[in-house]
């Protein structure tokens, strides 16, 4: 299913709403998720600072560790996500000949929808 989605051979309303704005969605959901549960275990410090001057293998909270692998598993996942989808709505949009004018607001709504999840992540 997701290799025909990413080829662009699924409908365009599948592509868009199911996979483009409901996957970012969830994604953008979960990151947050892992973001709040792993907040509790940095004490105000960035991941990068707990990482680099106070993690320590043995005293480290497992949970702590844990969590921020989840989070940036999901980061990691977003990013390929977010790539993949744009080009997948693409390719569906190219198939779709009912309309120009949907055509051209599925790309440019998948393109503020990409915009506004990233946008959401890196001013938080």
């Amino acid at each position: 299913m997701l290799d025909k989605l990413f080829k662009g051979e699924l409908s365009l309303g599948a592509t868009f709403w199911k996979f483009g704005v409901l996957g970012l969605i969830i994604l953008h959901f979960a990151m947050r998720t892992f973001a709040s549960l792993l907040a509790g275990h940095l004490k105000g410090r960035t991941i990068y600072d707990f990482f680099m001057h106070h993690f320590h293998i043995v005293y480290t909270s497992k949970l702590s560790i844990l969590w921020a692998l989840c989070y940036m598993s999901t980061f990691a996942i977003l990013v390929f996500y977010s790539y993949k989808i744009i080009i997948a709505v693409w390719l569906s949009s190219k198939n779709y000949n009912k309309s120009v004018w949907l055509v051209q607001l599925a790309r440019l709504g998948i393109l503020a929808m990409v915009f506004l999840v990233w946008g959401r992540i890196l001013v938080r």
